[in-house]
């Protein structure tokens, strides 16, 4: 048996007959087990402890992170590797978490997909706003397998640079040939698209599910990737218009503990975490000193290396610690909307320096003490780029972002760089575009489906 089908089913329907058996009714049918009605595939929709995971080995990658040399003897071989940009990451007894979660999650929603609009029991809208949903998730997924395991989007020139599967149903014999890298993204548009076209509701109850907002939120993301900036400033604007609250940080540095758990986060628009086992990176001095006096993002999105373990000198990624519940969302939030807005009107020729500098200093306001100076200025489009791509490095830090902002980044030669590590005594090269950019598929995987390697 092909073994992301193996891992997919099997761990689909694990979930199903175990972690959801509470809410699920499974009805047997013949030799198989089936969902029947309508609150069926609500309670499998509703599984965010399945759905939100993301993997985050890219965390590891990034030039937000640096190890120190006590660090460096601390940790695992899949860190280590992740760190130096290894072509192999786990050995023949381990797995890759990130493959596994997102394909997981991609097979829920195919599910969901293929049968919830047939279900008994449940009225249209309830329906549409289920197949909305794993569409949503869907395309999500897609998004960061195609960053993780795909070269940059680079227009015409992705048309035949392979991704990953495009597995579309949820049956056991789908084809694992590689689709490319335009491919996946024409499907990651198609399926924020078909979910605008049902009942999905504008903003949900709680931000682990999937809404109206999310869908333009992630297709502000893609579009950014894709350098489609006019799409992706009207998607982002479109998103604020949903909401657009933030969290005054200001107001809790003293009490980093006040920063809110996850369902309670106004800036979150849809949640998605990073692996509990990538918490804790250490933060690179670089980017730890690019923080202003009164940033209050210092000590509400950073912590001291002695709240993690292994233990470290210098600073970790904070918010897990000062809220357990949080985990490092990765998923689309309010201040990632206004810095894409900002980023655009910026590069757009037809766009607005004085936006751009709007929309980056209402991020700012929030973020520094009462009182303080936080506007910037800039006299061109070109210094007020400069601005907002800094701003993103501090405002995402440690959430892995900067790995896909590195990739996008490389294709312009004012941001291009080559990064070096000393690792263990030797020295590493990430060159602008390398194949270090591209994460392996698990040798395991290959070994026994072929066609992933082709």
């Amino acid at each position: 048996m092909k073994i992301i089908k193996y891992i997919t089913f099997i761990t689909g329907m694990l979930c199903c007959l175990n972690s959801c058996r509470d809410y699920v009714e499974i009805e047997p049918e013949g030799n198989s087990r089936v969902l029947k009605y309508t609150s069926d595939y609500r309670g499998l929709a509703n599984d965010y402890g399945t759905l939100e995971n993301v993997g985050g080995m890219y965390i590891i990658a990034d030039d937000d992170t640096e190890f120190n040399e006590d660090y460096q003897t601390k940790i695992s071989d899949i860190w280590s590797n992740c760190y130096t940009w290894q072509p192999t990451i786990f050995n023949e007894s381990q797995g890759d978490s990130d493959w596994i979660n997102l394909y997981k999650t991609i097979y829920h929603a195919n599910v969901m997909i293929d049968g919830v609009m047939s279900s008994q029991k449940g009225t249209t809208a309830e329906k549409e706003e289920i197949i909305a949903e794993a569409y949503v998730h869907r395309a999500f997924s897609y998004l960061q397998l195609v960053n993780i395991y795909g070269p940059q989007y680079n227009g015409t020139l992705s048309a035949n640079e392979k991704a990953v599967p495009l597995l579309l149903t949820p049956s056991l014999y789908s084809s694992l040939e590689r689709a490319t890298v335009n491919e996946v993204y024409n499907q990651i548009i198609a399926d924020l698209s078909n979910a605008l076209s049902y009942n999905i509701q504008d903003l949900p109850e709680f931000n682990t599910l999937p809404s109206k907002a999310a869908v333009y939120a992630i297709l502000a993301r893609t579009y950014l990737y894709m350098s489609e900036y006019g799409l992706a400033l009207e998607s982002a604007e479109n998103a604020l218009d949903l909401q657009s609250s933030l969290i005054d940080l200001g107001a809790i540095r003293s009490n980093p503990y006040g920063y809110p758990v996850l369902l309670d986060n106004p800036e979150i628009i849809f949640s998605k975490k990073i692996l509990y086992g990538y918490n804790g990176a250490p933060i690179s001095e670089d980017l730890l000193n690019s923080f202003e006096e009164h940033d209050a993002r210092y000590d509400v999105y950073t912590a001291s290396g002695t709240n993690f373990y292994p233990t470290f000198t210098g600073r970790g990624y904070g918010v897990n610690v000062y809220s357990y519940s949080n985990g490092i969302n990765v998923g689309v939030s309010v201040p990632e909307m206004y810095l894409i807005a900002a980023e655009c009107h910026a590069r757009l020729a037809d766009g607005d320096l004085n936006i751009a500098l709007q929309d980056l200093n209402t991020v700012r306001a929030k973020r520094f003490d009462a009182g303080s100076d936080f506007m910037l200025s800039a006299n061109t489009k070109q210094e007020a780029l400069d601005l907002v791509l800094e701003e993103r490095r501090k405002e995402f830090v440690g959430r892995g972002l900067r790995w896909f902002d590195q990739k996008r980044l490389n294709l312009e030669d004012r941001y291009k760089k080559t990064i070096t590590r000393d690792f263990k005594g030797t020295t590493y090269t990430l060159e602008p575009g390398s194949e270090g950019y591209v994460f392996p598929i698990f040798q395991n995987y290959i070994d026994l489906n072929p066609e992933l390697g082709d």
